[in-house]
């Protein structure tokens, strides 16, 4: 019985180990096809244990790409696009809407060079929301008072004879007056003593053209440039507008140190209007960004805001005549008596105050007990 055991064990593992070689299905040409060779042990086999399971290969599953050229996809990836959340689109906030300016408001004049140019820019901002006065930008690039062609004097005169006149002029110039000048026939060299003469004198027409109409004038001083050289004939100049404003035909702006570091020198970056750090020059060293054209006009908007409150306080004062004197009217009531007025009835105090200590029975108040001025327990 073991004997039989044995060899029925015998055949059943030649049978699983052996190629089955199949002679009668082979093809024509006389191949015979070997059947592969079934790797899972024979007594899993055998008793149905399954299939063993192999272990991962090293390197991970194999990455499939697309023709195309597309993203990667590992098997069993769908290659459909799945569904994407869509993009919250935030709509830009609408710039504030401006109030018009009123049809009698108060006009600004602006005048001068690339830098009156940055300046009228930056008032523009600053009153952007104020009806009662506009800015007129009337600077022209390259200009001066030592450039030809440019008679700041007869521009103001013609501007003057306009149907709306401005009520207010502000000047800022310099960086192209770096110019001879002829004088009596002779070419002057810029900073010498007759240029100077010369260069002071029409600095002088300049504001008299307005305040001889009875307008105010404010020049705005110049600034720090990035060249050395041209910071010193800026500073020249400056001192210039400084002395011909200062001598009561008009008022000088002072917005040299708002643009310097501690000892006068250019920085092309410094805090903004509202104290955040910000680049206040352009790259070319001398004109102003955005954020310096505001800076710039924050030291005249608080002259002008002053002005303003000033001539609306004038404007509700009684008119005077030429000679000064106040305008009375003829229909007001007669003057009453020349009586005195009564003086006004105070109540006594009450008896038992302290006022009535004080003022009646001339007895100081009681001192409290435990303070300095309490002398009983002694």
């Amino acid at each position: 019985m073991r004997l039989s055991t044995a060899f029925a064990l015998a055949g059943l593992l030649t049978a699983a180990l052996a190629p089955a070689v199949r002679a009668g299905d082979g093809p024509a040409d006389g191949r015979f096809e070997v059947a592969q060779l079934n790797e899972t042990p024979f007594f899993q086999r055998l008793f149905g244990l399954g299939k063993r399971e192999e272990p991962p290969k090293p390197g991970g599953p194999k990455i499939l790409r697309p023709p195309a050229g597309g993203a990667a996809v590992r098997p069993g990836q769908d290659l459909a696009p799945g569904p994407t959340t869509p993009k919250k689109i935030v709509p830009r906030k609408p710039a504030p809407v401006q109030p018009a300016k009123d049809a009698d408001a108060r006009v600004v004049l602006v005048i001068g060079d690339r830098l009156a140019d940055g300046l009228a820019r930056g008032l523009d901002v600053a009153f952007a929301d104020t009806p009662k006065l506009t800015i007129e930008n009337a600077a022209v690039s390259p200009s001066g008072l030592a450039v030809a062609g440019t008679d700041w004097p007869k521009r103001l005169a013609e501007r003057f004879a306009a149907p709306r006149p401005p009520d207010v002029v502000v000047v800022m110039t310099g960086v192209d007056d770096r110019l001879p000048l002829t004088v009596d026939g002779v070419e002057e060299p810029f900073r010498s003593v007759a240029w100077e003469k010369v260069y002071t004198a029409r600095a002088r027409a300049v504001v008299s053209a307005a305040v001889d109409r009875h307008v105010p004038l404010y020049w705005v001083g110049l600034v720090p440039m990035a060249d050395v050289d041209l910071t010193t004939d800026m500073a020249f100049l400056d001192e210039t507008y400084r002395k011909v404003a200062g001598q009561g035909l008009g008022r000088y702006v002072d917005v040299w140190n708002a643009f310097a570091d501690d000892v006068g020198s250019f920085v092309a970056s410094g805090p903004d209007v509202g104290g955040q750090e910000r680049q206040l020059r352009l790259k070319d060293g001398i004109g102003f960004s955005k954020s310096g054209q505001r800076k710039l006009a924050f030291y005249v908007e608080q002259e002008l805001r002053g002005w303003l409150a000033g001539a609306a306080v004038a404007a509700a004062q009684p008119r005077r005549t030429a000679a000064g004197g106040l305008v009375v009217s003829l229909t007001d009531p007669d003057a009453g008596d020349d009586d005195l007025v009564p003086p006004a009835t105070v109540a006594p105090p009450r008896e038992g105050s302290p006022l009535y200590r004080l003022v009646v029975l001339g007895q100081p108040p009681k001192p409290r007990v435990g303070r300095v001025d309490d002398l009983s327990a002694q």
